[in-house]
């Protein structure tokens, strides 16, 4: 994909201005690589890669530029750029090394230079691909760094909403109740009305004092609070022989430490790579996660408070994904990865009252899940009891 001629003389400008010495683009590509581009669902079509000449090396001979979408895109809201904008100044002023330096941006015109990553794979590649230890290794690499990047960003959430204000208000609240701007406690409003609506369906009753409870955990997390991308998924991380890093950043706040790790348990609960790990494999994720995260913040190894947070976050993801039910009803649209999107929604069920079952908590409300589960599977009788491991694990599991 080249950029436009406008688009180019303006990110020109800007590195010129950056390097303080003319430089000129010499070639520009589209960024996006990989499963999620080859099946046309990469979050990357409005990234492109380029390439620079400069009589100077404080700019690096390539990078990364990402515009703003345009407003008939369906992901154009201005909050979205503004929180990327905001999260990598934030990590660069930090000196952290989870996600890429920003080297400079033009608010104005919705443009945003980054550091170049490189071509390695995304944690997706290795589990669509077919080498298990790979994949396994990947998967580990990336709750390591989701780790890591908690250690590097704790007790900092004010230096990032300073920064994130100079760009358009912000709601820190509303950020640890929500999961892609969606309210946690509106998905259960609307979760009672699809279920009242439905005599196949439990009505969803007496569970209040849980859904308390888990917007109480999200909204209070004391020192799980902790810097997310937001959009926890395998697509949005480079892999390089100097570490995994993150990209995608447009969800960016500060929230819940355990919401990227119940996403890491599911996994991935929103994503178009989505499918099974073994438990095994996903045990190590979490363990390495809990790891890095420890260093600062020791409470992470209080099993049963780990456990009980740990639920409230898989019943809010899974709050939020069931209110998809009437959509599935209508239609299982096929999916690149090759599972069933009806399926997928049981194995959610599922993961969340099994974790309710492991943790002693909320038994209210996994007692109602465990009974839409049995309900959806009377009216879906021919889905298998789960769906198919992630393509790198399916050798060696089956």
């Amino acid at each position: 994909m080249s950029l436009p001629d406008a688009v180019l003389e303006r990110i020109t400008r800007l590195l010129s201005t950056y390097a303080g010495t003319p430089v000129s683009i010499v070639q520009s590509e589209s960024a996006a690589s990989g499963w999620s581009a080859q099946f046309g669902i990469s979050p990357w079509r409005h990234v492109t890669r380029y390439t620079i000449q400069a009589d100077t090396g404080l700019v690096p001979s390539s990078g990364v530029v990402k515009v703003r979408r345009p407003a008939v895109h369906r992901r154009s809201e201005p909050d979205q750029f503004h929180n990327e904008q905001a999260a990598l100044e934030f990590l660069t002023v930090s000196g952290s090394a989870v996600a890429p330096r920003l080297l400079t941006a033009d608010n104005e015109a919705g443009i945003l230079v980054m550091e170049d990553l490189g071509t390695g794979p995304a944690l997706e590649d290795l589990l669509a691909g077919c080498d298990a230890f790979r994949a396994e290794q990947g998967f580990v690499a990336f709750s390591a760094a989701l780790g890591q990047m908690y250690a590097a960003t704790a007790g900092h959430a004010t230096e990032y909403y300073q920064l994130r204000r100079r760009h358009g208000p912000v709601d820190p609240s509303f950020d640890r109740i929500s999961i892609f701007g969606i309210d946690i406690e509106r998905a259960f409003r609307r979760l009672q009305e699809i279920t009242a609506s439905r005599s196949s369906i439990p009505p969803l009753r007496n569970i209040g004092s849980d859904v308390d409870e888990i917007l109480r955990v999200l909204s209070e997390p004391g020192p799980y609070l902790a810097f997310s991308n937001g959009d926890t998924s395998p697509a949005n991380c480079r892999m390089s022989d100097n570490g995994l890093r993150f990209l995608d950043f447009e969800h960016a706040c500060f929230r819940h430490a355990l919401l990227d790790v119940a996403a890491v348990r599911f996994p991935f609960p929103a994503c178009p790579c989505w499918s099974r790990l073994p438990e095994e494999v996903g045990q190590r994720a979490e363990d390495a996660y809990r790891k890095e995260m420890a260093r600062s913040c020791p409470a992470i190894l209080d099993q049963a408070g780990y456990a009980h947070r740990l639920t409230a976050a898989c019943a809010a993801w899974t709050m939020v994904r069931m209110v998809r039910l009437p959509k599935l009803e209508m239609a299982d649209a096929p999916q690149p990865m090759g599972f069933s999107r009806r399926g997928q929604l049981l194995d959610t069920i599922t993961t969340t009252v099994n974790c309710s079952q492991q943790s002693h908590s909320l038994q209210s409300l996994a007692s109602w899940l465990a009974s839409v589960g049995d309900a959806l599977r009377a009216r879906w009788p021919h889905l298998p009891s789960a769906q198919p491991f992630y393509p790198a694990f399916q050798s060696r599991t089956s």
